[in-house]
């Protein structure tokens, strides 16, 4: 389900340590959040990075970017410091934390929409790999992810046609290729 416009943003992927990662978000009006750590790390695609990909293909707009596109947290991110008054930026956490709640009523189930599309992709994108060890990781897969999309909603499911499975794998593929030349402390960041 797409809202009639997608508010835009900026997303940056920092590879913070050797098995470790944050996320920052920054809004059109320049307000930024950050989860540091995030958890999930991958050595090819950390969690988020996949979150990010099937939500933005498959036009969740109630998950985790679309909330911090409409101004909230998603529940696991944090208003960052910009400097100047401590107290001034305190207010503006708790401003932006509180209002996470209020966001998107009628788009509740839309993180749970997520995490099904984000196994369901991750599956389907390391079943399709060249990488003999990837395609073994999605052995393993196989059966939740076929459980998961048997007992999704029929119009859910339409979702996965084969364009645009290809589609999410394609950019599966170009961000995990981003993703793993990075060197601790660098980062690229895509737009919402």
């Amino acid at each position: 389900m797409r809202t009639k416009q997608r508010k835009p943003m900026s997303v940056t992927f920092i590879r913070t340590g050797e098995r470790r990662y944050a996320v920052r978000a920054t809004t059109a009006d320049g307000q930024a959040v950050q989860m540091d750590p995030a958890p999930g790390y991958d050595p090819l695609m950390p969690h988020d990075l996949q979150h990010f990909i099937v939500e933005r293909c498959l036009g969740i707009e109630g998950g985790i970017f679309g909330r911090l596109a409409a101004g909230g947290t998603a529940g696991t991110f944090h208003a960052t410091a910009t400097g100047g008054d401590a107290r001034e930026a305190s207010r503006r956490r708790r401003k932006r934390a509180a209002r996470d709640g209020r966001l998107m009523p009628s788009l509740a189930d839309d993180y749970a929409r997520s995490e099904r599309a984000t196994y369901v992709c991750w599956h389907d994108w390391l079943a399709h790999s060249d990488r003999p060890e990837s395609r073994a990781r999605a052995v393993g897969m196989r059966e939740g992810a076929a459980g998961m999309l048997a007992r999704m909603p029929p119009r859910e499911r339409a979702e996965y046609s084969e364009r645009k499975r290809a589609e999410i794998r394609r950019e599966f593929q170009r961000l995990s290729e981003r993703w793993t030349t990075l060197a601790v402390g660098e980062s690229f960041t895509e737009p919402w």
